[in-house]
């Protein structure tokens, strides 16, 4: 583990191997840890860096962020450890920091990996569902937040054929602050809708998702892939929103072609 100070907090990341940068954001309410099984096999041919997000995992911290200011906090890191131009990848709330990223700082980037994400931004519905869950954080605590999100997270199969990966990813979850939750739940309801951006992304991205990703399903993954020029589709059978962890070789596989191609 490594730490670094950036924008008034400490950012913590793993980081293994040497080459190409390639970045590794995760998602909402998780850490780093979702990685775990990408980092291995990339590190063999890449410098790879798993970061924890501010105020989640290593990365403790309190205060407020938007997607924007987690994007900064990645670029000052990547400049301030010589990682830039890297390939930059993220799933879920990762991905939608990876496209506020790819808007501000494209000379830093030299490809993206959208992973179970979306370019949308929240209806009023979701919006007031993300209130919804505010509350329940502030009133009961990480664990109901964890509680309510896992039946959507993996796919119906996950749970019974790899419980480890059930475990795993509720343990992840439940270790989330209260507070990261409220302030995560803030950004990804007030963040800016990025598909009107897609056209201009002019570097190499990889859009994958799980057949079965209950929260952000094929057909966003299939709208990114109409407007990213240079993109590549990918679809994960028998894998929900976390495919990383439910398929990672099939994953990782995926990230190795379009590191391949670059």
């Amino acid at each position: 583990m490594a730490e670094k100070s950036i924008n008034g907090t400490t950012l913590s990341y793993e980081e293994r191997g040497s080459g190409v940068p390639v970045v590794l954001l995760h998602g909402f309410p998780l850490d780093r840890r979702i990685w775990k099984d990408q980092v291995d096999p990339l590190s063999k041919q890449y410098r790879v860096i798993a970061v924890d997000l501010r105020g989640f995992g290593q990365s403790k911290s309190n205060t407020p962020f938007t997607m924007k200011s987690l994007a900064e906090d990645i670029c000052s890191l990547l400049r301030a450890i010589n990682a830039t131009p890297c390939v930059l990848g993220g799933l879920s709330m990762g991905g939608y920091v990876a496209l506020a990223f790819a808007r501000e700082y494209q000379k830093d980037l030299r490809g993206l990996m959208l992973i179970d994400t979306r370019a949308e931004g929240d209806t009023s519905e979701g919006k007031a569902g993300r209130q919804k869950m505010i509350d329940l954080a502030r009133t009961s605590g990480s664990k109901a937040v964890a509680d309510q999100m896992m039946p959507k997270m993996l796919a119906p199969s996950t749970p019974k054929n790899q419980p480890a990966v059930a475990q795993d990813l509720q343990r992840i979850m439940e270790a989330c602050p209260a507070l990261t939750i409220e302030h995560a739940l803030a950004a990804m309801r007030d963040r800016d809708d990025q598909t009107a951006f897609l056209p201009s992304i002019s570097v190499p991205t990889l859009i994958l998702v799980g057949q079965e990703d209950a929260i952000t399903p094929p057909k966003m993954a299939e709208a990114m892939n109409a407007q990213i020029p240079r993109s590549k589709l990918v679809i994960i059978p028998d894998a929900g929103h976390m495919s990383p962890m439910e398929k990672p070789q099939e994953v990782t596989r995926a990230m190795q072609e379009l590191l391949a191609r670059l």
